[in-house]
């Protein structure tokens, strides 16, 4: 991979992105803390790749309370998807995961599985309740 000499306060090598957008898929609200450090570990290792990850579960929070602001965050991340060029799933999906998988799929962006990075099957898309999608776009 290409690297770069950083102007930045040092000498150390910088991979060069690659351009490529990934929207991290990963649950959130079953375990904030857990979740946060698993996300950044794994935003990290994409940027170290040369991708540019989109990783709502660290912005967000920072602006939202999503317990009282749950419509308002999903709006965000299925915005945030449509600005990807994939979606990588880590973990088994929740309900809003599954909501960003069918958005990513409804605007033909791959949806890969964030271990094996294989496509990921059809079978886990669709949110388990049909009012979840209804209760984003109220």
């Amino acid at each position: 991979m290409p690297s770069v000499k950083s102007d930045c306060g040092g000498a150390r090598d910088q991979p060069v992105t690659s351009g490529r957008v990934v929207y991290i898929c990963h649950a959130y609200s079953s375990n904030p803390r857990h979740h946060v450090e698993s996300v950044r570990g794994i935003c990290r290792d994409l940027a170290m790749q040369g991708l540019a990850p989109i990783a709502p579960q660290l912005s967000a929070p920072q602006y939202l309370d999503e317990g009282e602001e749950r419509r308002i965050a999903l709006r965000i991340c299925l915005a945030l998807v449509g600005r990807a060029d994939e979606l990588r799933v880590y973990g088994e999906p929740s309900e809003g995961m599954r909501l960003e998988i069918a958005e990513a799929r409804r605007l033909g962006i791959p949806v890969l599985d964030g271990e094996t990075g294989e496509a990921m099957p059809t079978k886990r898309e669709p949110p388990r309740h049909a009012s979840a999608r209804a209760a984003v776009k109220r």
